[in-house]
């Protein structure tokens, strides 16, 4: 009837307009499904959506209260005249679904129903899903002006349903781009430490090291004279050579040191706890200012992964430099 129809397609309109504005696909999916159910005058609707497989991988659905879903159990399969109506070219309507020759019955506790529709869902030449609406509120069955309005309603659902997916698909992109450009952002952090590790090792080898080893020579060169006179004095010769015996001394320590802080081998041979116990006390020996380690959460048998060992020692190393 005219009347009837002006009034489905009243109700069509907004429903179209509502799923142009979404950009959330689940609110998509369910709008499509509860507007094809007012549309149609359906009692039952639902949009199965399919798998690269063709299988039913979601299954949004009104009609069926909670507690008699629970007591279904499960959701279509996609067998049966679901799965005629899934390779199908176009809608399909029935008078009595159940008297089809592919229809497999419905499970335990499942709601009878008879009258039929289904209207394929595509995004573009892919079949995304089907609608199926059953149960004609009323009695009766469903007719062609039903079936007019479900696929029109299918065909914007489409372009949101696309929309919604190439967003998320921007979304994707954006998200790996920025995980990309923090991760940029982390290595360039990490190779300015690296470079700073590398400055500090160089002005402790050319200040320390380098020191020592100048004061090694010079002692050098004084047993060297010491000895080059006509009657050296042995006394001052060994007494210079003691003097470079106590620099070399110091140098192999401080050699020992700068390689400790580089890569404490303590971390590798019995893990953090003694690795920082060890610090804390060479710190305390060299600059004479107490330190006492308190550790929460660790003790001696504690072993983290190696990066996470040396990314803790590194920190309380530099919070006490």
């Amino acid at each position: 009837m005219p009347g009837d129809a002006v009034l489905r397609l009243d109700l069509l309109l907004p429903g179209v307009l509502e799923l142009t504005a979404e950009h959330d696909l689940d609110h998509i999916l369910e709008q499509t499904v509860q507007r094809a159910a007012e549309v149609a005058g359906a009692r039952f609707a639902a949009l199965g959506v399919y798998d690269a497989e063709g299988r039913i991988e979601r299954f949004v659905h009104v009609g069926i209260d909670a507690e008699t879903v629970a007591r279904i159990g499960h959701y279509p399969q996609g067998r049966g005249l679901l799965g005629e109506v899934i390779v199908a070219d176009g809608p399909i309507r029935l008078a009595d679904l159940s008297a089809d020759p592919h229809s497999v019955g419905f499970p335990a506790h499942h709601p009878e129903m008879r009258s039929f529709l289904g209207v394929p869902v595509r995004l573009g030449n892919r079949r995304f899903g089907n609608l199926y609406l059953t149960e004609k509120q009323g009695g009766g069955d469903f007719d062609a002006e039903d079936e007019r309005l479900v696929v029109t309603l299918a065909a914007f659902a489409a372009a949101a349903i696309e929309a919604a997916l190439l967003l998320d698909t921007e979304r994707e992109l954006a998200a790996a781009h920025e995980r990309a450009r923090a991760q940029s952002e982390m290595l360039g952090r990490v190779i300015g430490a690296q470079e700073a590790e590398r400055a500090r090792v160089a002005r402790d080898l050319h200040d320390q090291i380098g020191q020592s080893l100048t004061s090694v020579l010079l002692g050098l060169r004084l047993v060297d004279g010491t000895l080059a006179t006509d009657a050296p004095d042995l006394d001052d010769a060994r007494a210079h050579t003691a003097e470079v015996r106590t620099l070399v001394a110091q140098a192999l320590d401080e050699v020992r040191r700068l390689a400790f802080e580089l890569r404490p081998t303590v971390l590798d041979d019995v893990g953090l706890v003694a690795a920082l116990r060890r610090l804390a006390r060479g710190h305390t020996e060299r600059c004479g200012v107490p330190v006492e380690l308190t550790l929460v959460g660790l003790d001696d048998d504690t072993r983290l992964p190696s990066e996470i060992e040396t990314v803790v020692y590194r920190l309380v190393q530099e919070a006490l430099t």
